[in-house]
């Protein structure tokens, strides 16, 4: 296996349209890394710049140490699943998986030696006589990866393999891959749009907007330290509450103010909200650090209106219309508000976090 370096790596097409703009990034060997980030924000650029697949405009890619800027995809020793899996329609299951042996002359002993460790290692081994119209998305998607599992390379890449999946397949899918990476301990660039799969599944992750990294790091570092309120929105289901409210200093105490709400924050936060007295700030809340109540606490409380109810099992999400800001919250399932009712949403300021209104960067 190996380590894979972008270095000030930018893709400018046609018309001076800057798709991905000065990536750095350090995969180490056996890493698990993946890039997220809305459609088009770079990620699946990215991506096929070290399969090969779109020249890099500048910068330098290395995999094993090796500048691979203008080698050829097949001289990469990497293998690619892709979206729609690419399957040949005409072959068998074992067919596709053997067929980029077959295609570098592989020993036929190896070839089918390769074949039925990685249909086993995938549990496929009873569809490998069936052509891909035979199979389920599911088992189409175990067939794409034993295709690249047979070549053995130094470099898997994922480019959202799970989005034709339903959401039942896509959560068991999703355990599988991280559980091949275990078993294979090889390095895995996986790309999606789905922050959940990034959380999940990542030793580190790569966050991308408009072709910029926004910040890289763990996946608890991402959540619980965002550099910026993009990092803090995308992170995290259902997303990070967010409301401009006024800085003030009341008898030398800080605080914030809004149309319905006064929060106070705690001795840390008003250190480094000092300088933003008299000023606006963005402030952000998770779902699951405000609390449901009918009772008010001074200086803890957001007073609203519920305008949504989603009971959903294991939690509740509700939905409460402020002066200015739609709040969600995750609260007991056993409690369903009614549309209409006045509530009051406790405050865990501990959990609080502060962003520039201009610059959109996080206030430490």
């Amino acid at each position: 296996m190996a380590a894979v370096s972008l270095k000030n790596i930018c893709k400018i097409y046609d018309g001076g349209v800057k798709a991905v703009d000065n990536v750095n990034i350090e995969i180490e060997d056996k890493e698990f890394v993946v890039l997220v980030g809305p459609s088009g924000c770079g990620k699946s650029t990215t991506l096929r710049m070290v399969a090969g697949l779109e020249d890099i405009s500048s910068g330098t890619l290395t995999i094993d140490g090796k500048v691979m800027n203008d080698v050829p995809p097949k001289d990469r020793d990497i293998a690619m699943v892709f979206q729609n899996y690419a399957l040949y329609p005409h072959m068998t299951v074992y067919d596709n998986m053997a067929f980029g042996l077959k295609i570098r002359k592989f020993p036929k002993e190896e070839i089918d030696q390769r074949v039925r460790e990685a249909a086993k290692l995938l549990d496929i081994e009873a569809l490998l006589d069936r052509k891909p119209k035979a199979l389920s998305g599911g088992q189409r998607q175990r067939v794409a990866v034993g295709r690249a599992i047979v070549r053995n390379p130094k470099v898997f890449l994922f480019d959202e393999p799970l989005s034709n999946l339903d959401a039942k397949l896509r959560v068991q899918m999703r355990a599988e891959i991280s559980n091949l990476h275990n078993r294979l301990q090889a390095t895995m660039i996986y790309v999606t749009h789905d922050q959940v799969e990034a959380l999940t599944m990542a030793d580190k992750i790569v966050v991308m907007k408009l072709g910029v990294i926004q910040q890289i790091g763990g996946p608890m570092e991402l959540y619980n330290e965002p550099d910026n309120k993009f990092v803090a929105g995308f992170i995290g289901s259902p997303p990070m509450n967010f409301i401009v409210v006024d800085v003030v200093k009341d008898g030398g105490k800080v605080s914030l103010k809004s149309p319905s709400f006064r929060l106070d924050v705690t001795d840390a936060q008003a250190k480094f909200l000092s300088p933003y007295v008299g000023k606006k700030v963005t402030f952000g809340i998770r779902p699951e650090d405000v609390e449901y109540s009918h009772q008010p606490q001074d200086g803890k409380t957001i007073n609203g209106n519920v305008s949504v109810v989603e009971p959903l099992g294991s939690e509740t999400q509700v939905y409460v219309a402020t002066d200015n800001a739609n709040i969600v919250g995750k609260i007991d399932p056993s409690v369903i508000p009614t549309v209409g009712e006045k509530v009051a949403l406790i405050v865990n300021m501990e959990k609080a976090r502060f962003f520039d209104v201009d610059t959109e960067l996080r206030i430490r």
